[in-house]
């Protein structure tokens, strides 16, 4: 069979489908041609990427209800526009690994496993997706060669039974199954409040740092970066913060965009303690769902009374109708936002990310309120210079190769959506 995927620079396999999956799939495929079980209907592609598995897979045999997941929103997006492109039907979710339905088990789990998930998390993979199956159904995975001997040793002290292993040139696929005699209660993955607390595996360190003079210590989580200190984004930003202050009138909410694991929007709360009463109400967006939720257990941990909410987001543009939604259409006193830029190069012509961000803002932003967003100081020096009317600049801060910059919308300036025209 045919197929044609569109790749991203920013996901995993940019440059072709990697030979780890081309060797999962050769197995898989043999197991339809073979023995796969008659009846099965139900398949999970865990940590999909840009769904070549789960889409080759839906198109295979008909009637099957193919489920995709990523931690990566931007995977889940290319995951369904790769569908529609193979004209496939699936569904998508940005996830944990085996999150999805309660209590509704599965007959066939698939994964290219994502090597740096974290071990924990990879020992919670094995015993979970044994108790994720149907009677009779399996999970077939494929991993490093340095990785190997550790799935083989977890598939053994689960008690599951190995099926088969084929070894390729870099990788091993290994497909297990639950014995009969295999007792175990666990569920699918359930993300929201809670999470870590539910899934300590996933806990990686406490990560201790001091941003404008206020010590602040935050739990991370594997799967997601900045697990060891602010960094200096977080740092720039927050002393602009500092010197101008965010729009804040006690009621409107605010928006913190690839807030990382916790620390930057921890120390808003610090920074905003002695601010006008009222509930605080804070919506946290971006890519990966791991990090949105360590930065949502982080807030909620300094500030229970905190109204926090999450909202997967590639990017302003693209969860614009979910960031609106989240507040009931309530538009944000301040964006506080660190924007992941894909490399140009990596772009078809004329694709303007930053002229696409600035187009994006004044629909979610509040007539008077603050945008803040922090970039590597060239992009930043590129995305000031493409300054909108109706924007009012407030200022800036430069250091250790990252710039924060700071603008207010006019109280004259218009909040429709405006498409930057493609540039020729």
């Amino acid at each position: 069979m045919d197929f044609a995927f569109d790749l991203s620079q920013g996901l995993f396999s940019s440059a072709g489908v990697d030979v780890g999956t081309q060797l999962l799939l050769k197995v898989v495929s043999r197991m339809f041609d073979g023995n796969f079980p008659a009846g099965s209907r139900k398949v999970l592609d865990a940590g999909c990427g840009v769904g070549v598995i789960g889409i080759c897979v839906a198109a295979a045999q008909d009637g099957l209800v193919v489920r995709c997941q990523d931690r990566d929103e931007l995977a889940r997006l290319f995951t369904l526009h790769n569908a529609a492109k193979n004209n496939v039907s699936l569904e998508a979710y940005a996830e944990p690994l085996l999150a999805g339905p309660k209590d509704e088990p599965w007959d066939l789990i698939l994964s290219n496993v994502p090597a740096k998930a974290g071990t924990p998390v990879l020992e919670d993979f094995v015993s979970r997706s044994l108790g994720l199956l149907n009677p009779g159904g399996r999970v077939a995975i494929v991993v490093v060669h340095t990785l190997a001997d550790f799935f083989r040793d977890r598939i053994s002290l689960a008690g599951a039974e190995l099926l088969s292993e084929q070894q390729g040139s870099g990788h091993n696929v290994f497909v297990y199954a639950a014995k009969e005699a295999l007792a175990t209660q666990e569920r699918a993955v359930e993300a929201g409040p809670g999470f870590l607390s539910r899934y300590p595996f996933y806990l990686r360190t406490i990560a201790q740092d001091k941003i404008e003079g206020i010590p602040l210590g935050i739990e991370a989580v594997h799967g997601a970066s900045g697990f060891d200190g602010a960094g200096n984004a977080v740092q720039v930003a927050a002393k602009l913060v500092g010197r101008i202050g965010p729009a804040w009138d006690g009621d409107s909410p605010l928006l913190v965009h690839e807030p990382g694991q916790g620390f930057f929007p921890c120390w808003l709360l610090e920074f905003l303690r002695g601010q006008p009463a009222g509930g605080l109400r804070m919506v946290l967006s971006g890519r990966n769902i791991l990090a949105l939720e360590a930065a949502w257990h982080n807030v909620a941990l300094r500030n229970d009374a905190t109204d926090i909410s999450i909202v997967p987001a590639a990017d302003l543009r693209l969860g614009k109708a979910a960031l609106l939604n989240a507040t009931g259409e309530r538009r944000y006193a301040s964006v506080l936002a660190f924007p992941e830029l894909l490399p140009q190069s990596s772009l078809p012509k004329g694709t303007d990310q930053l002229a696409t961000l600035w187009a994006s803002v004044p629909s979610l932003l509040m007539k008077g309120g603050i945008l803040l967003v922090t970039f590597a100081s060239s992009d930043a020096e590129r995305f000031d210079r493409k300054k909108p009317a109706g924007f009012i600049r407030l200022g800036g801060i430069k250091r250790d190769g990252f710039r924060a910059l700071a603008y207010r919308l006019a109280e004259s300036a218009s909040t429709g959506y405006i498409e930057p025209r493609e540039q020729k």
